[in-house]
């Protein structure tokens, strides 16, 4: 999966290398949120992630993304989820600081403690708007945690805000 990942986004930068008129630059991003889980294993999580890549021209951005899941629904003290995902961004610019987009996010969750050598798909189609450096986001989350065969969905919907830079 990390190299899928890696491959990912050396793609995406080598065919905008390709056209030099299409500004390519660093591209962060640091959001704060809380997943309200749906279905089944509903469990609630507060979120914190991180989004390094890049920025190709005024409508579209990719990079990798880091996080931690604290599903505190869990036990007495909670359980984390380490999630490591490539992010997917295409944005409609409406102004020179607004900025509506949509965002997908594709990768794997990985457990700790409780949950340790659980894996499973991590997923996310959302959208949200851009606004100057700040931004804010709904999306669906969806989480399959799964060891030997033995799986189960913690689906969630996710709602984020945090700063672009």
């Amino acid at each position: 999966m990390k190299k899928l990942l890696l491959l990912a986004a050396t793609a995406a930068m080598a065919i905008s290398a390709v056209n030099a008129k299409i500004p390519v630059k660093y591209h962060g991003e640091a959001d704060l949120g809380y997943s309200i889980g749906v279905g089944t294993f509903s469990t609630c999580r507060a979120n914190l992630h991180t989004i390094q890549g890049v920025q190709v021209g005024r409508y579209f951005s990719a990079g990798l993304g880091l996080g931690l899941d604290h599903y505190h629904e869990f036990y007495e003290i909670g359980v984390l989820a380490i999630p490591i995902y490539l992010n997917l961004k295409g944005y409609i610019p409406v102004s020179e600081k607004v900025a509506p987009y949509i965002s997908f996010d594709i990768g794997t969750g990985i457990g700790t403690k409780v949950l340790s050598g659980l894996s499973g798909l991590y997923c996310t189609p959302a959208v949200g708007i851009k606004a100057g450096m700040y931004k804010a986001q709904v999306g669906f989350n969806v989480q399959r945690i799964s060891e030997s065969g033995i799986g189960f969905d913690m689906n969630a919907i996710q709602i984020k805000v945090g700063v672009m830079f």
